[in-house]
C-alpha cells in the first residue's frame, strides 16, 4: 500500500487516460469542423469514445474529492488544520473563472457556437455544490442516480427560457461547442463520491494493487492526469495553432 501522504498513482493514471481520450477526440472534432477531413462525429465509436472520456474525467474528479476530503478530515481531527467551506468555493470560483475565459475566447473566434456552460464552469459550479455531499458514503449512491435520471429526462426537451440552462433546461434553438449542465453531470460526479469513499476509506486504498509505473504509457498517462486542467485549457489553442502552421487552416477559408 502506498503511503497515505502519497499521490495514488492509478486516480492520476485513470484521469490521464480520459483526457488523452478527450484530446483525440477535440482533434478529430476541430478537423471535422474546419471541413478539413469529414468524420461522422454524431454516431458509432467515436461519439460513444467522448462521452466515455467525459464521464470518466468527471467520475475521477468526484472520488478525487472525496479522498482529498477524507483526508483533510483526517488531518483536522489530528489538529493539523481544518476542513472548512472556503477551500471548494475559492476553488469553483477558480475553475468557473476559467470557463468564463473560454467563453470570451469563444465568442470571438465562433459567435454561433460559443461555449456557454461548458466542463470548466460545471467544475466550478460543482466544487460548490458537493460540499455538503462529502460528508454522506452510501447515500451519494441515491443522489447520483435521482440527479442522473433527472438530467436524462431533461435532455430531450427544450424550454422558451435560458436562466436555468446550467442546471440542463435546454433552451429553443441553441447551439454550443461544449455543454455540460449541473443535471445530469453532477449525479456522475456524487458516482464517483460514493467510490471513492468506497474504495478509499479514510483517504487510503482499500483494495491491492500492483505498482506499474515503470510502464512507459502509465508513466505518461499519470503524468497528463497530474496536469489535466492546465492540458485541458491549453489544448485547443495548441491544435489550432499546429493546424496554421502546418498549413492545413488558414484565416481565409470558408467555415
Amino acid at each position: 500500500m502506498a503511503r497515505y501522504a502519497d499521490r495514488l498513482w492509478e486516480i492520476d493514471c485513470l484521469r490521464g487516460f480520459a483526457v488523452l481520450l478527450m484530446l483525440l477526440y477535440h482533434f478529430l472534432y476541430d478537423l471535422d469542423f474546419f471541413k478539413l477531413v469529414d468524420i461522422q462525429l454524431g454516431s458509432g465509436l467515436i461519439l460513444y469514445a467522448g462521452r466515455f472520456s467525459a464521464l470518466l474525467f468527471i467520475l475521477i474528479s468526484g472520488a478525487a474529492l472525496s479522498i482529498s476530503h477524507s483526508r483533510a478530515l483526517s488531518k483536522e481531527s489530528a489538529g493539523n488544520g481544518a476542513e472548512n467551506f472556503s477551500k471548494y468555493l475559492k476553488r469553483g470560483i477558480k475553475l468557473y473563472l476559467m470557463g468564463l475565459l473560454l467563453t470570451g475566447i469563444t465568442w470571438i473566434f465562433l459567435p454561433e457556437e460559443y461555449i456557454v456552460f461548458g466542463i470548466l464552469h460545471f467544475f466550478g459550479v460543482s466544487a460548490v455544490l458537493v460540499y455538503p455531499f462529502l460528508r454522506y458514503g452510501k447515500e451519494n449512491l441515491f443522489f447520483s442516480i435521482f440527479f442522473g435520471l433527472l438530467g436524462l429526462y431533461l435532455r430531450n426537451m427544450t424550454f422558451g427560457f435560458s436562466s436555468l440552462l446550467w442546471l440542463g433546461f435546454t433552451p429553443e434553438n441553441f447551439r454550443t461547442l461544449d455543454y455540460f449542465p449541473v443535471l445530469p453531470w453532477f449525479g456522475v460526479l456524487l458516482a464517483g463520491v460514493f467510490l471513492g469513499n468506497l474504495l478509499y476509506s479514510e483517504g487510503k486504498r482499500q483494495f491491492e494493487i500492483p505498482y506499474t509505473g515503470k510502464n512507459p504509457l502509465i508513466r505518461l498517462s499519470s503524468r497528463v492526469g497530474q496536469h489535466s486542467l492546465f492540458i485541458y485549457f491549453i489544448h485547443q489553442p495548441l491544435f489550432l495553432g499546429f493546424l496554421f502552421l502546418s498549413g492545413l487552416l488558414n484565416l481565409n477559408m470558408p467555415l
